[in-house]
Order: C-alpha cells, then sequence, then structure tokens
C-alpha cells in the first residue's frame, strides 16, 4: 500500500507558521505608528501668541533659560495682565507647559479609536477622548465630548486634533456648556516632531445663572533650537 503524499499536512504547517511570525510593523496601523513616534529630542525657544476676548498678548519662550527667565512677553503691559495669563505665564516658567508639542494629545486617545477615513498619505481616527488624570473633574468633562485625530502614515505624527461637544451638558450642578469645540493644527519641528501651529478653543455656556462665550486662539512659530 502507497503512503499518502505528505504535501498537504507541510502547506498547513508553513502556513501555521507563517501566522505566528507575522512581523510586528504589519500588525502596527498608522495611528499605533504615531503615538509610538519619538517625543524626545532637540529643545526649541518659539514666538507663542495668545488671543481672547479681553486679551492680545505675544511673546517668546526659551525652555533653557532658568525659571523667572523663560518668557518674554512683548506685549502686552504688564498692569494689564489678567488673572488667567498670569497664572498661564506661572504655568510656563515653571516648566508645566504641554501646550507645544502635539504628542502630548496622544494620552486622549485610547486604543479603541476607529478608522474613519484616509489617503495615500494620511489617517483620521474617531475617538471618545480619555480624562487627563491631572485635570481635577476631566472625567466628568470628557465623556460629553468626541474627538478626532489625523495621523501622518509615511512620517508617523499628530496632524491634526479635534475635540467637539455634540450637544450641550452639564459638567457640574451650577454650570451647563452649550458648545465646545478646540481645533488644533501641527507642523513639523526640524527634527521631524509635530508642535501645535494653532489651536482654537470656543466655549459658551452658563454658570452661576451668568452666560458666558469665551474664543481663545494660541500660536506658535519661530522656532530655534536652543541647548538644553
Amino acid at each position: 500500500m502507497k503512503s499518502s503524499p505528505r504535501f498537504p499536512s507541510l502547506h498547513i504547517a508553513l502556513l501555521s507558521s507563517c501566522l505566528l511570525i507575522t512581523p510586528p510593523a504589519l500588525a502596527q496601523t498608522p495611528l499605533k505608528r504615531a503615538l509610538a513616534a519619538p517625543k524626545s529630542g532637540p529643545a526649541y525657544s518659539y514666538d507663542i501668541s495668545y488671543v481672547t476676548r479681553e486679551m492680545n498678548a505675544a511673546g517668546r519662550i526659551n525652555p533653557s533659560r532658568p525659571a523667572g527667565q523663560r518668557v518674554k512677553v512683548s506685549r502686552p503691559a504688564k498692569s494689564t495682565w489678567t488673572d488667567e495669563f498670569k497664572k498661564a505665564i506661572k504655568e510656563i516658567e515653571n516648566g508645566r507647559y504641554k501646550g507645544f508639542w502635539c504628542s502630548e494629545m496622544a494620552k486622549s486617545i485610547p486604543a479603541s479609536a476607529r478608522l474613519i477615513s484616509q489617503t495615500a498619505t494620511t489617517a483620521t481616527y474617531a475617538f471618545r477622548p480619555l480624562p487627563d488624570p491631572d485635570e481635577k473633574g476631566s472625567k466628568k468633562f470628557v465623556k460629553h465630548l468626541n474627538g478626532r485625530v489625523t495621523v501622518d502614515k509615511k512620517s508617523p505624527a499628530i496632524l491634526t486634533y479635534s475635540l467637539t461637544a455634540p450637544k450641550s451638558f452639564k459638567p457640574s450642578i451650577v454650570a451647563r456648556i452649550n458648545k465646545f469645540d478646540l481645533q488644533t493644527s501641527c507642523a513639523r519641528a526640524p527634527d521631524g516632531r509635530t508642535y501645535v501651529k494653532s489651536s482654537k478653543i470656543t466655549v459658551a455656556g452658563s454658570a452661576l445663572g451668568k452666560s458666558f462665550n469665551e474664543k481663545t486662539t494660541r500660536t506658535h512659530s519661530g522656532l530655534r533650537q536652543v541647548s538644553r
């Protein structure tokens, strides 16, 4: 009696082996590659503008300088600084400013983000943002928001990021948000990482019986590499 050919079983074994050793790069999505992109690199000084209904401010930030010398405000005069602006300056001087690098947004993007569109060079994902553990009340706020992020498929990085509220909501007993819209555009730094070129936030609603409608635009430009 002739033995049956062993080719089918050999074929199945080889196929199983190929499935088990799929290269990690093939398994990663464009989003995962973008979120895993290098976050360290050269330090830069840069110009910043900060515009609200109450203030039109501009200056330059140099993170390599010691605390107390990192921010040079060109406008407005110090006598007109609002409490909010003073708080922002203090945050930068203490090295806690996290609004420059687009990689900072990665911590709010969950693994469950779903692909909604793509081109040959970019991929866009929708997600429900994760709360910031460092921000009190973040969980109650972000659960009402929808997020979108566009990443570069060829040179992994975040390119745009947005958060919007599809409907009004109450983050607390005494406040209601009727509109929330955050739109962020990123640009490449000389070393290839992306930074926040512009960020626009619109928040409208009421708190303690008073209505508010706030718009804030923040831009960064004029990057120059500095020594750490």
